[in-house]
């Protein structure tokens, strides 16, 4: 409740401040019209909260804006990392904000899903160049940390893994394998236009 009282005051202070600016320029029927509208766009922005589990997605792609944008500026040089981490970004979401009554192989499923991608991100990463591995881990570390920002999101992850069936941990070898030979003809096709056009195409 107090949290509310100040953010109403906030928004108060804004709209106070705003009105006073513009008063010179507009009649008293304009004004009302003006800030009504204005007052209805503020109060539906702040129904979405930054710190909600959802976050803001505003061309809902299923990825926070916050967090999209941090993933494009930081692997934009690397598309191919840069759409993975957008679909782990994604998955992870789907994870956090599964509902109470969700199965452990509900949850399963969408850990095995996160994991192939960084699996599939590490492989094509390291097994040419070990050169910048630290950095590359570092990486990973840095994009959980953003996409799981607050309490209440780090949390729901916890949750999520205390739910995983207790025998499963990684992948086993052969899973391994199968991974790595899905993860390089997903790379042949990102590299190759015209088969990832086709592929968007037909999802």
């Amino acid at each position: 409740m107090k949290k509310w009282i100040r953010k109403a005051t906030v928004l108060t202070a804004m709209l106070s401040v705003s009105t006073l600016l513009y008063a010179a320029e507009t009649t008293p029927e304009t004004r009302a019209m003006h800030w009504l509208d204005d007052l209805q766009v503020l109060v539906q922005l702040d129904t979405q909260r930054t710190d909600s589990l959802s976050g803001k997605d505003f061309n809902a792609n299923g990825v926070r804006d916050d967090v999209e944008e941090y993933v494009k500026q930081k692997f934009h040089k690397d598309p191919f990392q840069e759409a993975l981490f957008m679909e782990a970004a994604k998955k992870i979401q789907q994870i956090i904000t599964l509902p109470e009554e969700s199965t452990p192989q509900e949850h399963l499923k969408l850990d095995k899903e996160l994991l192939s991608l960084y699996t599939c991100r590490d492989y094509i990463l390291y097994r040419d160049n070990e050169e910048h591995i630290d950095q590359e881990l570092l990486n990973k570390t840095l994009f959980k940390a953003k996409v799981l920002n607050t309490e209440e999101r780090l949390s729901a992850y916890i949750e999520h893994k205390k739910k995983l069936p207790l025998n499963f941990s990684d992948l086993s070898g052969e899973q391994l394998r199968k991974e790595k030979s899905a993860c390089i003809a997903r790379y042949r096709a990102f590299a190759n236009p015209d088969t990832h056009a086709a592929e968007n195409i037909l999802r």
